[in-house]
């Protein structure tokens, strides 16, 4: 049943959010995982939630001055809080909560370092601001510019903390890779591929591999290995099986599960078979945690599929790293109840509950796979969720990760024209300031350095590498294979991250 507990979220002005925000709050519990939003807006603009975890955490949709339109988490400095503690007439304030976390985080970050001035001057305004709030002095915009200071220091000197501890143990074996499906030869596009990666993701969606019933088309696949291998370039193969409708062919609407199963039990053997000793990363299981599920499995039947492909992957290769992919890995579409293809379940099933689900079945997989396009969250939360998923015991991959980089050659990237429950649409929001290619680097900067400062995370895959891209204006080319500023950056940060840093020296013109 759980409690109910009244939270106010307020404007600039004093006054409350607007509805679109209001609706957007949830609970979860410590661990990320989301209870199903069951809220009511009163009339006072007070929102009513039931909390089923206790502790809880409170996340919602914040537009930040200065910053952008994000995510925002409420946890009571790490200890959660008691649905309890706040029976009755009492009113959560979730801003004022938000402001103490982040302070707290900036603290904990801060420990052993010496803060950049971008650090401390950010940390010091938050405290201003939030004790200009509680004197009543233009308090509701006093609160808000200190939440966002106080998120851009805890930000800060979380990467300020990894960047201390990857100069201390650098990281020369991580795998830097993009997929490469858009490979046409020796060209442009080849040439700045190669220069900055060393990890490759080959495509063997089913609508390529099997376009036809009972015939399998390697050739696309041989064409990108063979480059591969002559360049040095480990391969990776994605997916062995996802459930997507745009990904599988139409003869594969027309089966059963238990004959889906058994030609997804028969394909995985042959194409790992095929490349043995070759491809020797596999994604065996995409999304498998209820998002794309256009065959309409019940949740039984899609464990039961990730069984197989893993079995099938150690079978035929014991050798091959078998990963479970997934996506949206916050999982806010447990709170809203719905899925890629609309509700189906009483109670959707998020990747962290998966993943619990699969390692107690004894599912043999070997690598969490995340997937982290713009999560509309703060590198704190990302750096917390990160946590979670690595108590799962098993090295980490992120999978597939995309940040826009702004308008480009009379396109608008406009979030108001993407369904707001689609996978891009429930990460899309603003960081720092409006997203173009210097912003868009800066993420990637930060990122980057802070996941390669964690020993679990052995593999960093950006989607896409050309235009046109899954999210628009990520890739790192445009169509004319004219590089977007971040491939300059991450061709440098990529000397930091393995320790060389006599490659980052600057030389003038010859």
């Amino acid at each position: 049943m759980g409690k109910l507990v009244k939270v106010k979220m307020t404007d600039s002005e004093g006054g409350s959010m607007p509805e679109y925000i209001l609706n957007t709050l949830y609970a979860s519990d410590m661990y990320f995982e989301p209870d199903i939003r069951k809220s009511t807006i009163m009339s006072d603009g007070t929102v009513e939630l039931n909390v089923e975890a206790s502790p809880f955490m409170l996340h919602g949709r914040v537009n930040l001055p200065l910053y952008g339109n994000i995510w925002v988490m409420a946890h009571n400095r790490g200890e959660g809080y008691a649905a309890s503690g706040f029976a009755g007439s009492q009113v959560f304030d979730f801003v004022a909560e938000a402001v103490e976390t982040y302070i707290w985080e900036a603290e904990n970050f801060a420990e052993g370092i010496i803060p950049s001035p971008y650090a401390k001057g950010h940390f010091d305004a938050a405290r201003e601001y939030y004790s200009l709030s509680k004197k009543k002095v233009d308090a509701g915009y006093c609160r808000l510019k200190a939440l966002s200071h106080a998120v851009l220091a805890a930000e800060a000197l979380c990467y300020e903390s990894a960047l201390v501890k990857l100069a201390a143990k650098p990281r020369p074996e991580l795998l830097l890779g993009c997929n490469l499906f858009k490979h046409a030869g020796e060209n442009r596009h080849a040439e700045y591929f190669k220069s900055l990666f060393n990890f490759a993701t080959i495509p063997f969606y089913s609508y390529q591999l099997a376009p036809e019933e009972g015939r399998l088309d390697f050739s696309r696949r041989d064409e990108l290995v063979d480059w591969c291998e002559a360049n040095g370039i480990t391969s990776k193969g994605h997916p062995l099986w996802f459930g997507h409708k745009e990904t599988n062919p139409a003869w594969m609407f027309t089966k059963s599960y238990e004959e889906l199963s058994a030609f997804a039990r028969d394909t995985v053997k042959k194409t790992v078979g095929r490349y043995k000793g070759r491809i020797k990363v596999w994604d065996s299981m995409n999304e498998p945690h209820d998002w794309a599920n256009c065959f309409n499995f019940t949740q039984e039947q899609l464990m039961e599929l990730t069984k197989i492909c893993c079995e099938t992957v150690r079978e035929a290769d014991p050798e091959a790293t078998s990963i479970i992919n997934v996506c949206l890995p916050f999982a806010e579409y447990v709170a809203g109840k719905f899925v890629c293809y609309g509700p189906v379940f009483e109670r959707p099933v998020s990747p962290m509950k998966f993943f619990r689900s699969a390692i107690e079945k004894g599912i043999d997989f070997d690598v969490v796979g995340i997937q982290l396009y713009f999560p509309a969250r703060d590198m704190v939360a990302v750096y917390r969720l990160l946590n979670v998923y690595a108590s799962f015991g098993k090295p980490v991959h992120i999978t597939e990760m995309g940040v826009p980089g702004g308008n480009t050659r009379g396109q608008t990237d406009d979030i108001s024209t993407v369904d707001p429950q689609s996978q891009i649409g429930l990460t899309k929001g603003g960081w720092h300031s409006a997203w173009n290619e210097h912003v868009q680097s800066d993420w990637l900067e930060q990122f980057y350095t802070i996941a390669a400062s964690r020993s679990e995370i052995k593999a960093l895959t950006w989607w896409d590498f050309m235009d046109p891209g899954f999210m628009k204006t990520s890739p790192f080319l445009f169509e004319d294979q004219v590089p977007r500023e971040m491939y300059f950056r991450l061709n440098a940060l990529k000397h930091r991250l393995g320790g060389r840093q006599e490659n980052l020296t600057i030389k003038g013109w010859k």
